[in-house]
């Protein structure tokens, strides 16, 4: 079962009105203007040209089927960092792209980024020789221009206390960067503060058909609006395909070709406890495949993950399995001292990676030896531009690139913004049982954040879903009633309707959380 978005109804007659007016003037110019370009998809590489295109002066209108930052967007690992695993396919230039890409974002968004200490901690039976691993590290922090902190051996610290001491001696320490709230926020934060007469966001507004005229050389795009069931045409000088995942999809539809496509890859994380010693990220040299696990302190839990597993079909990787979080809980175990089971996971996070290959790829390999490289191409009949790949390090980058490409086909209409470039909103704040600290309040994620369901407030809007056990539930319902109440701003105030928008939402959790660990071994 998957939540359908809901008119905003409130008790307070003129907050409805107001809230329900803005989205039908929304749909209303999406209708009548002709904007200089459309962004299919609000991930992280749509809201990000989002906004740095309406900085630059462009009439823009973003589009997403789902919510903002839905799918994968909304289940990574929140670093930003310059790809120290990327070393093992000698992709040096890669590697020293995303470095500049993260000192860039550290530099200029302090308040979302910030510099933090990873402990890289070997293997001692298998993995990487150690030699080699400090060696690796100090080449990549030259690659970075030696921006961070000098990676250091640490034979002490402060996580043993929780590790199994006969497989861990020391380890290394060095610096990349994480995101300070979610990733979703973060991808809501290039909409929301820069929404303005310049741009227009509209989520769940499904892109369903549309062509391309010749004669005015403008395409005209059908938008079938998911809240309000109304279908509008849109007319638009060029389109950019930021759909991530479903960007081959989406180009099929449109019969758009293109040199790339993408492979898919599921990571799955599951959150558990966080220890009261855990200060750093810890990443384990898994001593398979090359690869590594991490242990990400996150608020109240900690992040373990991500699985690497290659999807050969897209609909396959936007679910959880048994065997991911046995996976998972095995190789935990392996490593933390207090034992971990079914009943210990406080939160799942699944996401599917798209990775861009050729378009006559055809090898079947592990999804780590693929390149994390973004590629960038433009249609050379239509006025359509596809972005596959991407990553939260590089977002701002592919931004700066796809409107470079934008140049030759249209020109901004009004002047550009100037610095600073945004303002943050003014947000109220309530407090959620269990959590120790306060969250926005579900009334200003309505009002200014396009809040339209409880999944949109308690999974992207907060992270209650992902620090209360079972996505917010508690681990016996016993947050049913809060839930209840705050479901009466979808209902008009009615208690029988915002019970049963909770009832959906406990058989939702039950299907995908709860039927899951119990058929973990």
């Amino acid at each position: 079962m998957s939540f359908q978005p809901l008119l905003i109804e409130s008790t307070n007659e003129q907050e409805d009105k107001m809230g329900e007016t803005q989205r039908t003037i929304d749909l209303e110019i999406a209708q009548n203007e002709i904007f200089d370009v459309t962004i299919i998809g609000g991930g992280i590489n749509g809201a990000c040209l989002y906004h740095h295109l309406c900085r630059l002066g462009y009439r823009v209108l973003l589009v997403d089927k789902g919510d903002f930052a839905c799918g994968t967007s909304q289940a990574s690992a929140m670093m930003v960092w310059g790809g120290l695993l990327y070393l093992r396919n000698l992709d040096f230039l890669t590697v020293a792209k995303l470095s500049r890409d993260r000192e860039a974002m550290i530099r200029h968004m302090g308040c979302e980024v910030s510099p933090t200490l990873f402990r890289y901690i070997p293997s001692r039976d298998s993995g990487r020789n150690k030699h080699l691993m400090a060696s690796a590290l100090y080449f990549y922090w030259m690659l970075g221009l030696c921006h961070r902190d000098r990676p250091r051996v640490e034979k002490t610290f402060a996580e043993k206390s929780f590790l199994k001491n006969s497989e861990h001696d020391d380890s290394f320490l060095y610096q990349e960067a994480v995101l300070n709230g979610s990733d979703s926020r973060f991808v809501l934060k290039w909409i929301t503060e820069q929404e303005s007469d310049r741009g227009i966001a509209l989520n769940y507004c499904a892109l369903t058909g549309g062509e391309f005229h010749t004669g005015d050389k403008l395409w005209r795009l059908t938008l079938t609006d998911e809240v309000t069931g109304w279908a509008r045409v849109s007319k638009s000088r060029c389109v950019i395909n930021c759909a991530g995942v479903w960007t081959d999809s989406i180009n099929q539809q449109f019969r758009i070709e293109t040199p790339y496509r993408h492979v898919f890859s599921k990571g799955v994380f599951v959150g558990l406890e966080r220890q009261d010693q855990h200060n750093y990220p810890l990443i384990f040299d898994m001593g398979e495949q090359g690869d590594v696990l991490s242990y990400i302190p996150w608020g109240p839990i900690a992040l373990w993950g991500p699985t690497e597993t290659y999807m050969p079909t897209l609909e396959g990787g936007f679910y959880t399995e048994p065997e991911d979080v046995d996976f998972l809980l095995d190789r935990a175990n392996r490593h933390l001292k207090q034992e971990v089971n079914p009943p210990d996971v406080i939160s799942l996070r699944c996401g599917v990676r798209p990775l861009v290959v050729k378009k006559d790829y055809s090898k079947n390999c592990y999804p780590l030896d693929l390149s994390r490289k973004h590629q960038i191409t433009r249609n050379s009949e239509k006025p359509w531009i596809s972005v596959y790949g991407g990553k939260f390090t590089s977002c701002v980058s592919v931004a700066e690139k796809v409107e470079e490409h934008i140049r030759g086909l249209v020109e901004p209409g009004r002047k550009p913004l100037p610095m600073p470039q945004n303002q943050a909103i003014k947000m109220e704040w309530d407090e959620f049982p269990g959590l120790p600290s306060k969250v926005p309040s579900l009334r200003s994620c309505i009002e200014k954040e396009r809040c339209l369901n409880l999944e949109d407030y308690l999974r992207r809007r907060t992270n209650i879903s992902q620090w209360i056990p079972r996505e917010g539930l508690g681990r016996n319902n016993e947050n049913v009633p809060h839930l209840e109440q705050l479901a009466l701003q979808f209902s008009g105030g009615q208690l029988a309707v915002a019970q049963e928008l909770v009832q959906d939402y406990i058989e939702t959790v039950e299907n995908r959380f709860d039927s899951v660990l119990t058929q973990v071994h």
